[in-house]
């Protein structure tokens, strides 16, 4: 038996509804190119400042504490050094005290691009012998 309704996975409701929302984030994002200024990024930061103002800020502060304290105080340098016979390159592992402890120096290379070359100048225009003897032709 057919119903007379359709029955679908989202109603009418829903999907204009979505439709606003997306339209809502087209228009912040033209507002934020318009006037140089990324929306997004200050809603974040306000979103960010009420969170660490809130009762969850503290909660979360305490955890980050603690997973710092659980991976290692190290001094934030990397270092190679020897472990058990095995090359290690780490900045919490590596101790100062340890004898096979050097610091190494990390070099970003990412974004660097090699020169482009210059472009190719092309030559003045110059005549063409066979071209001008066919235009004199032309012109007897």
């Amino acid at each position: 038996m057919i119903s007379r309704h359709q029955q679908g996975a989202i109603s009418l409701f829903w999907v204009a509804t979505g439709s606003v929302a997306l339209a809502a984030l087209a228009m912040a994002a033209l507002f934020s190119m318009r006037y140089e200024r990324n929306l997004f990024a200050e809603g974040a930061a306000k979103l960010g400042k009420t969170v660490t103002a809130s009762p969850a800020g503290k909660v979360i502060d305490s955890a980050k504490q603690a997973v710092s304290e659980a991976a290692g105080n190290g001094d934030g340098q990397m270092r190679k050094c020897v472990i058990n016979g095995k090359t290690v390159i780490s900045n919490t592992d590596c101790k100062p005290d340890n004898r096979s402890s050097k610091v190494i120096q990390i070099h970003d290379t990412k974004g660097f691009e090699a020169p482009k070359k210059p472009p190719v100048e092309k030559g003045a225009p110059g005549s063409n012998p066979m071209l001008d003897k066919m235009i004199e032709k032309q012109l007897r």
